[in-house]
């Protein structure tokens, strides 16, 4: 039964071609075996690149790097405020850096330049070197990577420069640092340039380390730049001393004009205090005595005022004699005995005397006289207590007013006193402060005399024996094992990359599928017609054509009726194999027919330049009987052929229908042979089925042009298209 591609086929087809892609496991043997097969490649690279090392390095001119160690004081250069210079600072990172800065600094260059007198020597003064004639490609590289890099100069930059120019104080100001270093300027950099300066770990000892190509005077850079450095230092720090000293100085003598003042103010003030100080105890007794006399006069109010408002109440209350019972005077003690008495008398002659008789009733007139003079005293006894409640309360208003006097002279006292007790503490602190800048001048002063650094060399730099650039004997070994790393990597790369099919025996091997025969390359030929008419004329392509259809005959082992050829994609060498095939199948005597069957790209038609209004398709439709789609191609091919037309229909339908397999087998029995030049495979909706065990499949790939996992979905669909033979033509063999 007839097979079809499927949509689960073309999908399985995508998977498989997507598994295959998969990057593989190596094994081990499997890398030694393709390096030892690439071993005189490895070893090619690894002399290469050895003999380029080898000749590099007696090419560069050999330098020299020595060193030394500095150790950096307690503190830094930079002062953080004016007593810095006799008080130490705790060294950090930032300081380190900043003194680093310094020692690469031009101003220690420049005289590190001078003092070895470098800029008369060739290796830093490149003026004095000898011109070599410049290398033609050397100078030509040159040009062209500096205008592909400098960019182009544009013409608006150009308008805006000429319409704003700079002014002469801009340029002085942007030029300082070339002023400053003048003709030394180019010594200083390539100095600088060989000058590495490093801080060892987390101490204070540095590392100065310069380069040359001389030794001796890489050692003599690396002991100038510490011995300036600590010269800078020292003198920075003398320089700064004596701004120092100026100002101490001045201010010394200002703070003694302080102490001077303030001290005098004290002594004023304690000579007025002192001459006041007889006035001052005075006032401290009499405010005494009057305290107490005010405290007296105050109780004494009190009891007056508690009296007569008891005096008052009762006599408001129960009247003169309960009044008189609480008051107390000669003349009150008096009128309550005449009282008593004229009350006793009064009380006898009741007994004798009747109510109405003549002496009780004087005894009586008595009585409400003595009652009459006693309330009239006690009425001026209440006065009288009132009066010196008033006094009382006078006295106490004005020793009260007297005591605030005191206390207010007692208060200007006290202010005087804090005044003088500040002016002592300002005397105190104003001569503490002299005493400390006096103090200080003095260090300064001595310190002047003996000017200090705050580094100093701990290992002077010596000149080396060996060159530190280049390490000859490393750069060697590092070549050749690079030569030889990079040769087993191009080795690797050339064994395992893939390759393209080129050798029969190569693509028998891997594709699974026996080689039928080659075609040989066919230059200059553009079209079927060309190559029939080469056939004529070139006897060696004739014969290879010949050999091509008997190995194809030979390989089957018996007559085909009919040969499908195919290829991986629509191409030319299909096309040309197809008619290489119906013109060798003449040349044996057998009638042959070739049919055009790539209906997505009618290469075979167009390529004989024969018409497709009658074609393949045509016939297919029934809308013309096949005798009128063949067409004659002549005596120069001998072989008849049937063109198509351009379908978007897919070709494993077509190929699946009854009305193709009727028509395969009309064409069988009006030609021996039929040739089909069948769609190609990288598409799976093109795959054509088996349409009769007589059928065989050829397979057609250009040399050096695919590899196996190009075309691996495609062999997969061809072979399993379970045709009566399969297999592969080689085209464009030399």
């Amino acid at each position: 039964m007839n097979k079809v591609i499927s949509p689960d086929r073309k999908l399985d087809v995508r998977l498989s071609k997507a598994t295959d892609r998969l990057p593989k496991t190596l094994e081990f043997l499997e890398v030694v075996r393709a390096l030892r097969r690439r071993m005189v490649l490895i070893l090619a690279v690894a002399v290469f690149c050895l003999a380029f090392a080898v000749h590099y390095l007696s090419a560069i001119t050999p330098t020299y790097a020595s060193g030394g160690q500095l150790l950096l004081g307690s503190q830094g250069l930079s002062e953080q405020n004016s007593f810095d210079l006799v008080e130490a600072q705790v060294l950090s990172n930032a300081v380190i850096e900043g003194e680093i800065a310094i020692m690469r600094s031009n101003e220690i260059l420049i005289k590190v330049v001078r003092k070895l007198r470098l800029d008369e020597d060739p290796e830093f003064n490149p003026a004095l070197r000898e011109q070599s004639e410049p290398n033609p490609v050397t100078t030509w590289l040159k040009t062209t990577l500096k205008s592909i890099l400098k960019p182009p100069k544009q013409e608006g930059s150009t308008a805006v420069t000429a319409a704003a120019p700079v002014n002469q104080e801009i340029l002085d100001a942007a030029s300082v640092n070339e002023q400053t270093l003048g003709e030394l300027g180019t010594a200083v950099n390539i100095v600088r340039r060989g000058l590495s300066i490093k801080q060892q770990g987390t101490s204070f000892l540095m590392s100065v380390q310069a380069t040359s190509e001389s030794a001796p005077k890489a050692a003599a850079i690396s002991n100038t730049v510490m011995s300036e450095y600590i010269r800078f230092l020292a003198d920075e720090r003398f320089q700064a001393a004596s701004r120092f000293a100026v100002w101490l100085e001045g201010r010394v003598e200002e703070l003694a004009n302080n102490v001077e003042a303030s001290e005098r103010a004290v002594l004023e003030l304690r000579g007025v205090m002192e001459a006041d100080a007889d006035n001052g105890a005075r006032l401290e007794q009499q405010m005494q005595e009057f305290t107490t006399k005010l405290v007296n006069a105050r109780a004494e109010l009190a009891e007056a005022e508690a009296q007569a408002r008891r005096a008052i109440q009762v006599n408001e209350d129960e009247g003169p004699l309960a009044a008189a019972n609480i008051l107390t005077s000669d003349a009150i003690l008096e009128f309550r005995r005449t009282l008593t008495d004229l009350r006793r008398e009064e009380a006898e002659a009741s007994l004798n005397f009747t109510e109405t008789s003549a002496r009780m009733d004087a005894i009586r007139r008595a009585i409400a006289k003595a009652e009459a003079e006693l309330s009239s005293e006690v009425n001026n006894l209440l006065l009288q207590l009132n009066n010196r409640v008033e006094i009382l309360r006078l006295n106490v208003r004005t020793l009260a007013i007297s005591l605030r006097s005191f206390e207010g002279l007692n208060l200007e006292r006290s202010k005087q006193l804090i005044k003088l007790n500040q002016l002592q503490r300002v005397a105190d602190i104003n001569r503490r402060v002299y005493e400390d800048f006096l103090g200080r001048y003095r260090q300064i002063s001595e310190f002047q005399k003996i000017p200090v650094s705050d580094a100093k060399v701990i290992t002077y730099a010596t000149p080396p024996v060996s060159p530190s650039y280049p390490r000859k004997k490393v750069a060697a070994i590092l070549s050749l094992i690079g030569g030889l790393s990079i040769g087993a990597a191009l080795a690797l790369f050339v064994e395992l990359r893939p390759k393209k099919l080129s050798a029969p025996l190569q693509i028998s091997r891997e594709a699974g599928m026996a080689v039928l025969g080659s075609t040989p390359r066919l230059k200059k030929i553009g079209s079927a017609r060309e190559l029939l008419r080469q056939l004529q004329k070139d006897k060696a392509l004739a014969q290879a054509a010949l050999n091509l259809a008997d190995n194809v005959n030979l390989h089957t082992g018996r007559t085909l009726r009919s040969i499908f050829v195919t290829s991986h994609n629509a191409n030319e060498n299909r096309t040309f194999t197809s008619v290489l095939l119906a013109w060798a199948s003449v040349q044996r005597g057998k009638s042959c027919v070739l049919v055009d069957g790539d209906f997505r790209t009618a290469q075979l038609t167009k390529s004989l330049g024969i018409s497709d209004e009658a074609s393949f398709i045509s016939a297919i439709h029934n809308e013309k009987p096949p005798s009128e789609c063949v067409v004659v191609m002549g005596s120069d091919s001998g072989f008849d052929c049937i063109g198509t037309q351009v379908s978007a229909a897919d070709p494993s339908v077509i190929y699946n229908a009854e009305r193709v397999q009727e028509l395969i087998s009309v064409l069988r029995e009006a030609y021996e042979v039929v040739i089909v030049d069948a769609p190609g495979l990288e598409d799976a909706s093109n795959s054509f089925a088996n349409l009769n065990s007589q059928d065989l499949g050829i397979f057609t790939i250009t040399k050096n042009k695919v590899t196996l996992g190009k075309i691996e979905g495609s062999l997969s669909i061809f072979g399993e298209m379970k045709l009566g033979g399969a297999g592969i033509v080689l085209n464009g063999v030399v």
